[in-house]
């Protein structure tokens, strides 16, 4: 039976500085040997994938990336197990910064050419409202905050996503600055973890918001995840350790003052903050919960 070579191509046409224009980007698909399909995520419908697709190309950002696959989870069982390649085009491209990604066209014909599949992991979380998987990390604390404010920022005077980033770690600092601890409790794999935190972050993969590293050892390809932890007793050295990210020369001689915890098995969440992210998307809980955290290992096949 003859293999497949037909791609569809997501594309964010808004993501980041534009640097990618449709025509390109499908000429590029079509030099490996495909045949290509395009779709906006701008426009309706653009999730209709024809039976004989064996690749889908993400053009975008981490929230691209995100929604896309959202929708290829939301396949049934049985339906064709799809391939993904990422072209990142946002801001700050976390995830595809961990897979390790090229941002050129001539990375994309590498990694469509070589066909090296990584089996991602996905985060399984419950009783949270509106979500039910993370590609990412889920988190409270300091940044579904800065989120939230970058949301409501007004961006007219950024004009490259370098400049966005350097605004997201201004605002960082001044998040950091302010914020006021909440009680948390926390179980990874039947530990213990309790206190006052700015922060409680599962990680799937290694940095998060304005690049900001906060799990040098994740892999999401591993089967496991890394618990982020920061007491108000480490604020002070967290906020040298972000003023230093500003200082290229001066970055390298800090540790970042966080408690990482793997994760193998299942994490809980009982915590007094009712603002939470789960990957970019924010959601208000109204009461105090249990959430559950668990590992499903090798969800999707990501070539790179």
């Amino acid at each position: 039976m003859e293999v497949s070579r037909h791609a569809h191509l997501l594309h964010n046409p808004k993501a980041g500085d534009g640097d990618h224009m449709k025509e390109e980007l499908m000429q590029t698909i079509v030099s490996c040997g495909f045949t290509c399909q395009y779709s906006s995520t701008k426009e309706k419908q653009w999730g209709r994938l024809k039976a004989k697709t064996a690749l889908v190309v993400i053009a975008g950002g981490d929230g691209t990336v995100r929604q896309v696959m959202k929708r290829l989870l939301a396949r049934r069982l049985l339906d064709k197990r799809l391939t993904v390649a990422i072209l990142p085009a946002g801001t700050a491209n976390n995830f595809a910064k961990t897979l390790g990604a090229s941002p050129a066209l001539a990375g994309l014909s590498r990694t469509i050419a070589e066909w090296n599949v990584k089996k991602i992991d996905v985060g399984a979380i419950s009783n949270v409202p509106d979500a039910n998987f993370f590609l990412e990390g889920a988190g409270m604390g300091i940044f579904p905050k800065l989120i939230k404010e970058m949301k409501e920022t007004d961006h007219n005077e950024v004009e490259t996503a370098d400049d966005e980033l350097d605004v997201a770690l201004d605002k960082l600092i001044e998040i950091t600055e302010r914020y006021t601890p909440k009680w948390a409790r926390i179980t990874v794999d039947g530990v213990l973890y309790e206190g006052d935190y700015l922060l409680v972050e599962v990680l799937n993969i290694k940095s998060v918001g304005p690049n900001l590293e906060l799990a040098p050892q994740a892999d999401p390809t591993d089967g496991k995840f890394q618990v982020a932890l920061l007491k108000e007793a480490d604020r002070d050295a967290f906020l040298k350790y972000l003023h230093a990210l500003k200082k290229p020369t001066s970055r390298k001689r800090l540790n970042l003052p966080l408690q990482l915890i793997e994760a193998r098995q299942e994490i809980t969440i009982t915590a007094d903050n009712r603002l939470i992210h789960v990957d970019d998307e924010l959601i208000t809980i109204k009461r105090r919960r249990l959430i559950k955290v668990e590992v499903r290992p090798g969800i999707i096949d990501v070539i790179v």
